[in-house]
């Protein structure tokens, strides 16, 4: 017995030196225990008021705002400092990077309830909600939305009718009236239609274009072949996330030969084909918003985030926004496109519970001082909604359009998916393969190398 006393001993000094040598895990004194992490991409001003707010909620918790730039290096560095245990707690990321990390994040307790669908627009449980939890969460969603410049209109309009006077050519002029004078074209045949009549030729070269659209160079290029895509009913992904399906036919019974993929793309790349009626853009007019800016381009295609840019670089610039087209008049089939950055949890952080209500109250608490901050539409979706093509183009269009965007899963590796896609529109642009072939080429590719990959 007293050997066994002895050795009882023994063991329980070593057991108590051990947790103290370690510190019982994280404590007070760990500086990573009594601070709150969080990476994201605006600025600090942003965040000031919402740090006095959890610190005073939270006595001896620090939140610590580290502002990033998100360029090509971003997730490297977020994922090298979390493992080096410098890392954030909380970090920002695009909503199709959240399906990608969703094993290194921290599901959203389930002590809170909420419900997505109630809650928030569409796009937002598209992208944070898998295996029946909640990785990530976002005050803002962005739809794709036209900038459009309406001096421009109103002048090709006003020539157009000039140039076309008698009852000869009335019914042209009833055509450029509907395309240009109610504003932004609501269908992406009127769309079309307006196109041809604002983009101005000197041969093949464009001394004015009509919009922005067809190439692989422009800022929203493959979100806007998804658009077409989806509006289209083209399935893009599986359900599984392991086959691309893009180029393959539609599979209703009533027609099995159509590949309204293909459509998609040869409608976007149209513009940029000098054969085609729709021929509005090339690549050597430079970047689409210095064009815009200096009256080049009647219309290019954005998100919110790019009135910051505007503001900053041409202050002086007159501007109107409006919705994407669409492919029917019918509100019920209305597709819009919608991106956003969300928070999420790290598995490492000291504080998860914590970080968590954070982002809640960033969400929720903060949700109208944060967008208009940062001057992006809210992700909390509205009671009230009315969904016509004639309410779409208002002067605050982010708000019907969020109420039918969708966005896209790409698997675990979004980037090489986009990359992917942008090369596609390259050869066709180039006459290097036809849209079908690029389509095959290009999904066998994904499937093949990226949606099946295992590891990483």
């Amino acid at each position: 017995m007293k050997r066994f006393l002895k050795a009882l001993s023994y063991f329980l000094i070593a057991v108590f030196f051990s947790i103290a040598l370690s510190g019982c895990g994280k404590t007070a004194a760990d500086p990573k225990a009594s601070q709150i992490v969080v990476w994201s991409f605006e600025d600090t001003d942003v965040w000031a008021p919402i740090k006095k707010q959890f610190e005073k909620d939270n006595k001896g918790l620090t939140l610590v705002y580290q502002k990033q730039t998100f360029d090509s290096t971003y997730e490297n560095r977020v994922l090298n400092s979390i493992l080096s245990g410098n890392g954030p707690d909380v970090w920002s990321m695009p909503n199709d990077w959240v399906y990608r990390h969703k094993d290194k994040l921290v599901p959203r307790p389930t002590t809170t309830a909420i419900n997505l669908d109630k809650s928030f627009v569409p796009a937002v449980k598209q992208s944070v909600f898998f295996d029946n939890n909640i990785y990530a969460l976002t005050p803002s969603a962005q739809p794709l939305i036209i900038y459009y410049n309406p001096s421009i209109f109103s002048k090709t309009l006003n020539a157009y009718e000039d140039a076309n006077q008698g009852s000869a050519n009335a019914d042209k002029r009833k055509t450029a009236e509907k395309a240009l004078g109610n504003g932004l074209p609501t269908t992406w045949t009127d769309f079309t239609t307006a196109v041809q009549l604002l983009t101005q030729k000197q041969g093949n070269d464009i001394t004015l274009a009509g919009a922005a659209i067809g190439t692989d160079q422009l800022s929203a290029s493959e979100d806007l072949l998804y658009l077409l895509m989806l509006q289209n009913g083209t399935k893009i992904v599986a359900d599984d996330l392991k086959l691309a399906m893009f180029n393959l036919p539609a599979t209703t019974p009533k027609d099995t030969t159509n590949t309204p993929g293909q459509k998609a793309l040869e409608f976007y790349t149209s513009f940029a084909n000098p054969a085609s009626p729709n021929y509005s853009w090339s690549s050597s007019m430079g970047n689409e918003v210095d064009a815009f800016a200096t009256g080049k381009v009647a219309i290019i295609f954005g998100y919110d985030e790019l009135q910051n840019t505007l503001a900053q670089k041409y202050p002086n610039l007159s501007y109107r926004k409006g919705a994407v087209p669409q492919l029917t008049v019918e509100p019920a089939k209305f597709i819009d496109y919608a991106k956003f950055n969300a928070f999420g949890v790290s598995t490492l952080s000291a504080n998860s519970a914590l970080s968590w209500g954070l982002i809640d109250s960033v969400v929720g608490t903060f949700n109208s001082d944060f967008n208009s901050a940062t001057r992006l539409y809210t992700s909390q979706k509205s009671t009230s909604y009315d969904i016509t093509l004639e309410n779409r183009q208002t002067s605050n269009p982010e708000k019907n359009s969020l109420a039918t965007a969708q966005t896209l899963i790409k698997g675990r590796y979004p980037v090489e998916f986009d990359n992917a896609i942008k090369a596609a529109i390259f050869a066709v642009n180039h006459g290097i393969q036809t849209p079908q072939a690029a389509l095959d080429l290009t999904a066998n590719n994904l499937t093949d190398n990226y949606l099946r990959k295992s590891g990483w």
